[in-house]
Order: C-alpha cells, then sequence, then structure tokens
C-alpha cells in the first residue's frame, strides 16, 4: 500500500490543475492568454482526508500542496511541492512527496522537467528530461536523462501540461465539454496519461469559495470531473479521480483526489498574484 501511494500521487501532482483539450490541430492557448483569460499566480493548500472505503487500512491523511503557474516571457513555469502523511490501521505514520518545476514553451512544442519523490524527508527518486512535439497534434519524442538515460516516442496527439490547462480553461469557457486527450508530463513509467474531463455544473459569479480573494471574486467557474487513465490500454479504470472547482482564471478550490481506497480533500488557504514578466 504505502508503494502504492508513492508511485501514484507524484504522477497526479499535475494532477490537480494540469487539465485539458487540444483543438484539433488549433493552438488557441496562447491567445487566451493574451486575453487576459491565464492568471499567473501561486497557490497553498491543506490536505486532508476525505473518506476512505471499507477495506482501506488508512484511518487518517493531512499534508500541504503549493503550487506556482508563471509566465516566463517564452514559456510558462510551474512549480510544486507536496507533502502528505498518512497513518494506517497499524499505527504506522508514513511521509511521502515531491517537488517538481518545469519550463514549457508557449508555442506548446517543447517542454522540460524536473522531479523529485521524497520519503520520511528524504530523496528516493530523480526524474529529469525534456520532450519536443514535431506539431500540434502531431508525435514527438522525450529524452529523459534521470534516473537513467532513455528516449520514449510519444504518440500523435499528445500535449504538454500547460496547454492541457489553458485548453481545458477555454474548453469549459466555450461549453465544449467533455474530453479526453493524452499529456505526457515526465511522471511515472511513461511520463504520458489519458485524461477524461467532464463538466458538471456552471456556477455563477460570486459564490463563496474556500479562501475569500479579489483573485477570485467575480470570476465565473466550473466543476470538473477528471479521471486519470494509465497508458497501458489493458487497464480499463482509472489510476486516480480528481472533483475540482475551476475558476476562469486558472485558480482552483475545492479539489478532491480519489486514490480508491482513500479520497484526500485540498482546500486553498493562501492565493496571490504573481507579477506580470517584463519581456
Amino acid at each position: 500500500m504505502q508503494r502504492r501511494i508513492l508511485a501514484v500521487a507524484p504522477c497526479r501532482r499535475f494532477f490537480v490543475l494540469a487539465l485539458a483539450v487540444l483543438w484539433g490541430l488549433l493552438a488557441p492557448t496562447a491567445g487566451f492568454a493574451a486575453a487576459g483569460g491565464f492568471l499567473p499566480h501561486r497557490a497553498v493548500y491543506d490536505l486532508d482526508l476525505a473518506s476512505a472505503d471499507m477495506n482501506s487500512n488508512v484511518t487518517d491523511a493531512d499534508g500541504r500542496f503549493e503550487f506556482e503557474w508563471d509566465d516566463a516571457c517564452s514559456g510558462w513555469t510551474v512549480s510544486q511541492r507536496s507533502v502528505i502523511r498518512v497513518t494506517y490501521s497499524s499505527g504506522q505514520v508514513v511521509e511521502f512527496g515531491w517537488t517538481l518545476n518545469s519550463w514549457e514553451a508557449k508555442d506548446g512544442l517543447s517542454y522540460r522537467f524536473f522531479i523529485r519523490e521524497v520519503y520520511a524527508g528524504s530523496p528516493v527518486d530523480e526524474t529529469r528530461g525534456k520532450a519536443r512535439l514535431d506539431r500540434i497534434g502531431g508525435n514527438g519524442v522525450a529524452t529523459f536523462v534521470q534516473p537513467k538515460e532513455r528516449q520514449i516516442d510519444l504518440p500523435t496527439g499528445t500535449i504538454f501540461p500547460t496547454r492541457h490547462s489553458l485548453d481545458l480553461l477555454e474548453a469549459v469557457d466555450s461549453d465544449a465539454m467533455p474530453l479526453w486527450r493524452q499529456v505526457f508530463d515526465g511522471s511515472g513509467d511513461t511520463g504520458f496519461h489519458a485524461i477524461s474531463a467532464v463538466q458538471s455544473a456552471a456556477l455563477e459569479p460570486g459564490l463563496p469559495s474556500s479562501l475569500e480573494s479579489d483573485l477570485t471574486r467575480g470570476e465565473p467557474s466550473w466543476r470538473l470531473q477528471l479521471a486519470f487513465f494509465s497508458s497501458d490500454d489493458s487497464m480499463a479504470e482509472p489510476e486516480q479521480e480528481q472533483a475540482l472547482r475551476i475558476f476562469r482564471n486558472g485558480v482552483s478550490d475545492e479539489i478532491v483526489f480519489d486514490y480508491g481506497d482513500f479520497a484526500l480533500d485540498a482546500e486553498l488557504i493562501e492565493l496571490e498574484a504573481l507579477s506580470a514578466p517584463d519581456c
């Protein structure tokens, strides 16, 4: 069970806010961001046990998740840091987490990533590499330099995380759901995952959120259901599911990570806008 948590959680950190859709061979994300739809921001979430099924040996869980999504002129940067403590029925407490830093070109064709998994306060694995697509909607290749050098082909239609997120924001704003796409973020055995996104509700501006902020007050928002599938076609069930509320500017709140035998709530507790770059 402990190893399952370590394997699944890092694969899902893009998780929270790596959502999306590919509009055929088009690239509308740059226009969406330039029009002011995307807010570079830093957000902090408290994590708590939401539920555990009757067959689970998880009795408690808590933690913290920090997320930063910024405009770096020629590309987008994402920084994440998480720590989670899980208590089992035996009384054992396991602490694990991860850090992630990535850069993605604004044309959606290049991506660099570094992921560090941590167990009981010590690094246990590091993954570093880069990827490139020949065109939007085409195929590509990813090159890993850690933990060992290897190269994998990216299938036709693969996209990178920020394009995924920005495209999803435009899709919900345009009522173009549901969506199913393959996203490469570098995590897990193959680095890419199939993601299904379904809108469950459109919310009127002004509804209360976990953290009252001028950055979300008056913004339209939507409730989404996401399912993350392995790249292994033989796996019919999702590895993880998420429910969340996403605002039109990209801020997420009221997130639930469902790992099957237990689920975590993520409550937004800090939110700040990041300064626009001097490009």
